[in-house]
């Protein structure tokens, strides 16, 4: 089942130009990042790798969910043998896969290496999960992107928060709040390949992308089913 969800999302996706534009946005963001002097990358790598599969696969779950509100297709969850869950793992799975490759795109292209691969992989592919169900959950309420805009710009400032603390410039304790936002653990993954972070550090990161996972898939499932699906019966 969710297999051939998966495919026809797929094909929805690539019909629509949506995961073509995805892709290319990587593409432009690799290619700005070669502008840069390499001393500037370390900075502006995570920043980057972190807008790729959080916050523009938000806005893109987001677009794809009021698209697919407007033709039926979600309607059609309330009277199909089809699961919501299954829709809601096919669209994170397709969209976390999608981050990776554009996620390689932008280090391999920005970096011209392939150095540190592995923790761009893992960190994009925790942080699309977060960040799709994210995603999913708020957008489920909404019917177009004028509604979802102000959602998202406070999703967006909220998750680049953690990189002015990251590097010094809030100091103050209470911003150490600034660690449970799951942009944060995912920085320690897109910085692993340009300064040395401990072993217990990238266990810790993942586990807390995992706990956000679980906590950003119980806020998709009530509020999907509630306003997306429920909401047009």
């Amino acid at each position: 089942m969710i297999g051939n969800l998966i495919k026809t999302d797929l094909v929805l996706g690539v019909r629509s130009y949506v995961y073509p534009i995805y892709i290319l946005i990587a593409l432009a963001y690799g290619l700005m990042l070669m502008v840069f002097p390499e001393q500037y990358l370390p900075t502006m790598v995570p920043v980057f790798l972190v807008l790729e599969p959080g916050l523009v696969g938000l806005m893109f779950v987001g677009t794809e969910i009021f698209a697919e509100k407007k033709d039926g297709a979600i309607g059609a969850l309330a009277v199909t043998p089809i699961e919501w869950r299954s829709y809601i793992f096919a669209k994170t799975l397709l969209l976390s896969v999608l981050s990776i490759v554009g996620a390689i795109l932008i280090m391999v292209i920005g970096t011209s290496s392939f150095n540190g691969i592995l923790y761009v992989i893992i960190g994009a592919f925790l942080c699309s999960i977060v960040y799709t169900l994210l995603g999913i959950g708020i957008s489920a309420k909404y019917h177009d992107l004028d509604d979802y805009f102000v959602p998202i710009l406070g999703v967006m400032v909220l998750s680049l928060l953690p990189f002015v603390h990251y590097h010094g410039y809030l100091t103050n304790e209470i911003w150490k709040l600034l660690y449970i936002i799951p942009s944060y653990p995912a920085l320690y993954f897109f910085k692993a390949p340009f300064v040395e972070i401990s072993g217990n550090t990238l266990i810790w990161s993942g586990v807390a992308l995992l706990v956000w996972s679980v906590v950003a898939y119980y806020i998709a499932k009530i509020r999907f089913y509630k306003y997306a699906v429920e909401g047009l019966r």
